[in-house]
């Protein structure tokens, strides 16, 4: 509408001016008395009237002009970086700045930040527009730092802690482990089967341990009963452990293994020998006077083993004790026997007791006999006779003495069980080879004396040799007064004593062993 008026509305006023155009040709002012105003002016643009002219009706227009800017005053006030003005604007939009003045500067609030151990100290500049900066540095103070000792234990070092208060630690001056100060408290000892051991507790901690195990003792503690072989067993060793009581035997020692009967079949003599007692012996008045034999001049003579008379069920031979030392020290080879009264297996048990108490502490090379061939003992019957021999042999068996007989051709083959004696027992065997006269001042070396082979005339008799054959009781030793029984030896008995360990020798196996 602006527009129409500013421009579309003088162009018509300026045709109908032509139309109606003032009279004459000389031009006058336009008269106008009143003025409408189209547009207004403003503070950036001119206004527009229009008027009729009084005169010639012309339509005139005019420009108002504009008027002034109608300015409020805002006043900024100077920042501590930004200078102050006054701006000034207009509603129209019109503004502009003025009356500017210097910035203030800053206003600084100071706060002070002191050293620490690790950081350094600083004052801290603030001004209330949120510029800040840090100055006055000082360097950090470093720790401040006590001890505590912490000593070792048994496991665990010592070592002093070093503490600043501001919470750094560190940990210095270790020391090693003091290892556990260790005491036995209780003492497990070994038994046959398990370990022992000691356990030892630390006087300083709670801590316990066992020491080293001590090894089980594998029944170290173990004694030997011998049970030596009889003619009623079979030997064997009984090892019986004094701790637990744990025992075993050993493999049995046969009977049959230690001695093979009554017979040999060895025919070459081995060593040639004599029997003893008090009746070989010059003497006085009484018993006490006895004077020794010389053993050493029997030695030169020939003999090389002697068989002695240890007593009998009256009591010991005066000429055992005394035979037995000066044999010993002449280097023979020595044996012994006991001559029984009984006429029971009871009583001649106790004569057995009674032997066993005399041969104590010696050593025997060759055999212990019974000699039973006292009269008053045939008519007891060949069972009696039989089991009478049998106990009293058994008891020195289990004693661990090679026990065998003493007895003839009329004891063996007619008085005895021959079966159950030949079977079992070694044998000394007295069967002369001629009548006493014949025989008669036989000595060591004659050849006379030889084993009568085919003169077997009784049923159970035999050809065979015996251990010992006491072939004569007339020897004679140059030199001494009495006669001698002399004997001939076809076994080895020495080597069966000291092998077994019977007779008071030590054994030097221990696995059985024909003999």
């Amino acid at each position: 509408m602006k527009y129409i008026f500013r421009y579309i509305f003088p162009l018509l006023v300026l045709l109908c001016g032509a139309l109606t155009a003032c009279d004459g040709e000389i031009s006058h002012e336009h008269t106008v008395e009143s003025w409408q105003t189209v547009e207004s002016p403003t503070c950036t643009e001119t206004g527009l009237a229009l008027g009729s002219c009084s005169v010639c009706h012309k339509i005139i227009d005019t420009v108002l002009p504009m008027p002034p800017h109608t300015l409020t005053e805002t006043i900024v006030s100077p920042t501590c970086t930004e200078e102050g003005y006054t701006r000034y604007t207009c509603a129209c939009g019109y503004t502009y700045d003025s009356d500017t003045t210097p910035p203030a500067g800053h206003s600084l609030t100071k706060a002070v930040t002191p050293p620490t151990c690790t950081e350094e100290g600083y004052t801290r500049y603030t001004c209330a527009c949120g510029y800040t900066y840090d100055g006055d540095h000082t360097p950090p103070t470093g720790h401040s730092l006590t001890k505590t000792v912490t000593p070792p234990t048994c496991t665990e070092e010592g070592f002093t802690r070093y503490t600043c208060a501001c919470g750094y630690t560190y940990d210095g001056d270790h020391t090693p482990p003091t290892g556990h100060d260790l005491t036995p408290t209780v003492a497990v000892p070994p038994t046959c089967t398990e370990e022992g051991y000691t356990r030892y507790a630390c006087s300083v901690c709670d801590h316990e341990e066992d020491g080293d195990p001590i090894p089980a003792l594998n029944h170290a503690n173990t004694v030997e009963s011998v049970f030596a072989p009889t003619v009623l067993r079979d030997g064997y060793t009984l090892h019986t452990c004094t701790d637990c009581g744990y025992s075993y035997e050993d493999e049995p020692v046969l009977y049959r293994d230690l001695v093979t009967g009554a017979y040999t079949d060895n025919t070459e003599i081995l060593m040639q020998g004599i029997d003893t007692s008090k009746w070989n012996h010059d003497y006085g008045v009484s018993l006490e006077d006895m004077k020794p034999l010389d053993w050493e001049a029997l030695k030169a003579a020939g003999v090389d083993f002697v068989i002695l008379k240890a007593g009998s069920t009256k009591g010991i031979d005066p000429a055992f004790e005394l035979d037995y030392r000066d044999a010993k020290a002449a280097g023979l080879q020595v044996g012994a026997y006991f001559y029984t009264y009984a006429t029971t297996a009871e009583e001649i048990l106790a004569d057995a007791e009674l032997l066993l108490s005399w041969l104590e502490g010696k050593q025997f090379e060759f055999p212990i006999y019974l000699d039973m061939e006292d009269s008053t003992l045939m008519d007891l019957g060949s069972e009696v006779l039989t089991e009478m021999c049998e106990a009293f042999v058994a008891r020195l068996q289990e004693e661990r003495y090679y026990a065998a007989l003493y007895t003839n051709t009329e004891w063996l083959y007619n008085l005895l069980d021959t079966e159950w004696a030949v079977a079992n027992l070694d044998v000394w065997y007295a069967r002369y080879t001629s009548v006493p006269e014949e025989s008669e001042g036989f000595t060591l070396t004659d050849g006379g004396f030889v084993w009568k082979d085919g003169t077997a005339s009784k049923p159970g008799q035999t050809d065979r040799r015996f251990g010992v054959w006491q072939y004569t009781n007339c020897g004679v030793v140059e030199g001494f007064r009495y006669n001698f029984d002399l004997n001939y030896a076809f076994k080895d008995y020495a080597s069966i004593m000291t092998r077994w360990g019977l007779n008071g020798f030590s054994p030097e196996v221990s696995v059985p062993e024909t003999v």
